[in-house]
């Protein structure tokens, strides 16, 4: 697979995991489930062919052990793994690369397989490695819910629910269970604010959405942010998460603020559907 098609290929392929309440989700993803550490990172494949190594996000980047040896080194050899083979999972800065699914071993397509089959799979690929996410099986709704608390109270994102009778990419089947009400929405407009005027740099956004026709949804106005976001980075078609308290009748954002710039996502994943 050429270097410049592989970004298309995650875009097309990745897994994507849906925000629904928890008791809606089980009515059709019966327990137990399988609950792993939500990540704060760059969703990425790692395509590997022989003794070469290659990691695509959806957004084109691309990276190599020579071109990027900080994002592989605490990547060791593989040496259980099939010649070739497609894996899912995230890189997190400062962390490294967490693997979580497979789609292809050699010139098979694992992706009609259960996730408890693709797990034994990964597991036997990327053994002695410390690569992969570690998961706990739960068997209750009060366990699921006590789990994202502990990763919660622990600083950590938040949950990630999945169906272990699943395909790889069954459609609702791998659920975010978020820290917060959190909504990712790109930059509509600026307001100009006499901060602005004195300083050259926005601190006041009209933020939206895509609806299911294509069209924008005003979501309001964003003037908060917490310290780690750089207001000179916010421009207009920029994606950020946002923060809120809830949703007022007229689709507007109540109390939000922003947590942070996102990078790997573009205007067009920013879709009203997050909010039911």
């Amino acid at each position: 697979m050429m270097s410049d098609l592989l970004p298309n290929y995650v875009l097309e392929n990745y897994a994507k995991a849906v925000k629904l309440d928890l008791g809606a989700w089980l009515l059709g993803n019966p327990l137990p489930s399988i609950c792993e550490p939500k990540l704060d990172g760059i969703r990425v494949f790692l395509f590997k062919s022989g003794d070469k190594l290659v990691l695509s996000s959806k957004h084109g980047g691309i990276y190599t052990p020579k071109g990027n040896p900080k994002v592989f080194a605490k990547v060791p050899e593989f040496v259980h793994a099939p010649h070739r083979a497609i894996l899912d999972g995230e890189y997190v800065a400062d962390e490294g690369l967490f693997l979580f699914d497979v789609l292809q071993v050699d010139d098979r397509d694992v992706r009609s397989l259960i996730l408890d089959d693709r797990k034994k799979i990964l597991k036997e690929i990327i053994e002695g490695t410390n690569l992969e996410v570690r998961f706990t099986r739960a068997k209750s709704f009060e366990e699921i819910t006590d789990l994202r608390k502990d990763l919660v109270a622990k600083g950590g994102e938040g949950l990630v629910v999945k169906n272990p009778a699943s395909s790889y990419g069954q459609p609702n089947s791998w659920l975010k269970l978020k820290r917060f009400d959190t909504i990712d929405c790109f930059v509509m407009d600026y307001e100009e604010t006499p901060d602005m005027k004195r300083t050259g740099t926005p601190r006041s956004w009209f933020v939206g959405v895509y609806d299911d026709a294509g069209q924008r949804v005003n979501l309001g106005k964003v003037g908060s942010f917490v310290e780690r976001v750089d207001p000179r980075q916010v421009t207009i078609g920029s994606v950020i998460e946002v923060r809120f308290q809830e949703v007022t009748n007229d689709t507007k954002l109540r109390a939000p603020f922003i947590l942070r710039v996102r990078h790997d996502k573009t205007p067009s994943e920013c879709l009203l559907s997050q909010l039911k």
